[in-house]
């Protein structure tokens, strides 16, 4: 039977989240998304169909550094290992070539050898690995006095802190927000700090976001570097002043310093990434 892919439709849903309900235990996020995703114009939104019916699908997202993210891939369980995935990262990209990105990135769980192998066939390379650690429950934080918000005046500070920290280095010098990874460009590091996302104790710096999804809502920790003990006492300070978050996470690239002392604080991680990029072929 013909495979094609095509644009998103809300007829989609029910075939689709027919098996998505079942992915990773009932707790795919993608069922809480998805009319967000079918709303928003600023992204791509795709279906790959086999005789008709959708199944399968993925997203671009282009982010403020000009690339593009992909996100939400899926295949029912039945129709995988015919190339469908490779079907929807190839639209995908030709989607976005023709908006001019010529940058294209995604993750995938530490683990999940069958989609590293997928990403290799599409010629994407691994170029970070990050683990996400969360609290433990009933934690009795001790916030640093003198957390500070960077303002837009101290840029060329905010900078140097952020690029001669060895997190900015082992993570490719990207920040987490909403599960994507952004370039810190000096363009993006200026909005940062007119949003007052950038913060700072001592000699370590961290970029700090709330997001959500549904009525979940919670606090990322998208950056954090320099000394060790300023980092975790910026971690603490970050992590314990939103009341309102759900969930609170704190982005590390693997290889930090700050990994053995939140673990040794009783922090767990919830997550293990690896992000992938592929370049557009010049000319």
């Amino acid at each position: 039977m013909e495979a094609r892919v095509r644009p998103a439709r809300p007829a989609d849903k029910a075939p689709l989240m027919s098996f998505i309900k079942d992915v990773w235990g009932g707790h795919d996020y993608i069922p809480r998304v998805w009319d967000e995703w079918l709303r928003d114009k600023k992204a791509d939104f795709f279906v790959v169909e086999v005789g008709g019916v959708p199944v399968g699908m993925n997203r671009v997202r282009y982010l403020e550094d000009g690339s593009a993210w992909f996100e939400g891939a899926r295949v029912h369980p039945d129709f995988r290992g015919r190339g469908l995935a490779t079907m929807l990262g190839e639209n995908s990209m030709a989607v976005a070539t023709a908006r001019g990105v010529n940058v294209f990135r995604l993750t995938s769980g530490s683990k999940n050898k069958a989609a590293h192998r997928q990403i290799a066939k599409i010629a994407f390379e691994e170029i970070a690995r990050f683990s996400v650690y969360g609290p433990p429950k009933r934690m009795k934080f001790n916030p640093a006095k003198h957390a500070g918000r960077m303002k837009l005046t101290q840029f060329d500070e905010a900078m140097c802190l952020i690029r001669k920290s060895r997190e900015y280095v082992l993570g490719g010098g990207f920040f987490w927000h909403d599960w994507a990874a952004t370039s810190l460009t000096s363009a993006t590091v200026r909005r940062l700090l007119e949003e007052g996302a950038i913060r700072r104790v001592g000699d370590a710096v961290a970029v700090s976001k709330g997001g959500g999804e549904g009525k979940e809502k919670w606090e990322q920790i998208c950056l954090v570097g320099g000394p060790r003990d300023d980092g975790f006492r910026l971690i603490e300070t970050l992590v314990g002043g939103n009341k309102r978050a759900d969930e609170r996470w704190v982005f590390l690239p693997q290889g930090s310093p700050l990994i053995h002392l939140l673990r040794k604080k009783g922090y767990k991680r919830d997550f293990a990434m690896v992000l992938f990029e592929r370049r557009a072929a010049k000319g």
